[in-house]
């Protein structure tokens, strides 16, 4: 069950980090190419730090490589619809978007990995699932016509993809050889992205980013993008040591942690957590506690 902590603890990084993204990509990004860029080449630390602290065995079969290394690039391309919904929605309403999309991953990882949950664990699957989708029509006149709804089904299809390749892979070879690889193909996925604004001659803003008068922000970036990579790291710790259906379902209670953060900011920042003022709180706050009654059956 070493799975379990990093599992509850990545959507618990990934609150603080979405929390913060909104407002970088309004005021900082001003598009999601240059978030994805970002998040690109800060993948590349864990893999310096990979080839430092352990001595790895970077002579794994090439196919695995390939699929690391893809699973990596559009890893980065995930970022780029996520940051595309942020545009045009509020974290709140993304979120809620995100939650509609686990269900399949039990199907996909039976055929795909041979991955079989045990009935309780189906039990526990299902109360997660089910309490986030009503969740998430708790906020159904806020996106039912909303134009966050197409990135975020690419984003979150993209992502489950992304789950199925690394377990896969994980099966295979050791964590670290294969997260070394998934990191090269993020920083490839940034470089990318990085060649694709030179195309469309809108790198002005990376620019205006690097300029060495923006210190503190390139200080930001760097905390909000270390948080990104540490939240990923035990997002794929956990698929690499349990069932990647339940890691995926764990990631449902995010909504129990923005609400929770936003609870207790929201008296000192009343206009970066709407969250803490909107409407079926109760009924909100019930059905995080279902989430995690279902979580606790699951695991």
């Amino acid at each position: 069950m070493t799975w379990v902590l990093p599992a509850l603890l990545a959507p618990l990084i990934w609150a603080i980090v979405v929390l913060i993204d909104d407002n970088l990509v309004r005021h900082v990004y001003k598009g999601a190419h240059v978030g994805a860029v970002i998040s690109g080449a800060f993948g590349l630390v864990p893999a310096i730090f990979i080839l430092f602290y352990k001595d790895v065995n970077l002579g794994i079969p090439a196919s695995l490589i390939v699929l690391s290394l893809f699973a990596g690039f559009i890893n980065v391309l995930y970022y780029f619809f996520y940051f595309q919904a942020l545009e045009k929605e509020h974290p709140s309403v993304v979120i809620a978007l995100f939650s509609l999309t686990p269900a399949a991953i039990p199907f996909i990882a039976y055929f795909v990995v041979q991955e079989r949950l045990t009935a309780t664990e189906i039990i526990g699957f299902s109360v997660v699932v089910i309490s986030t989708l009503i969740y998430a029509l708790t906020d159904i006149r806020k996106f039912k016509f909303s134009k966050a709804l197409v990135p975020v089904l690419i984003a979150a299809l993209i992502l489950d993809t992304v789950s199925i390749i690394n377990k896969y892979v994980y099966n295979k070879v050791d964590f670290a050889e294969a997260y070394f690889y998934f990191c090269i193909g993020m920083f490839l996925g940034g470089l990318y992205f990085f060649y694709v604004l030179k195309f469309l001659k809108s790198n002005n803003q990376l620019k205006k980013i690097l300029n060495k008068n923006s210190l503190w922000l390139l200080t930001l970036l760097a905390f909000v993008e270390l948080l990104n990579i540490g939240a990923e790291f035990l997002r794929n710790f956990a698929i690499s040591q349990g069932p990647v259906s339940l890691v995926k379902a764990l990631e449902n209670i995010q909504p129990l942690y923005i609400l929770v953060i936003s609870f207790v900011l929201f008296p000192f920042l009343p206009q970066y957590f709407p969250e803490a003022a909107s409407k079926n709180l109760r009924l909100k706050f019930l059905l995080c506690g279902l989430m995690v009654l279902g979580i606790f059956i699951a695991v």
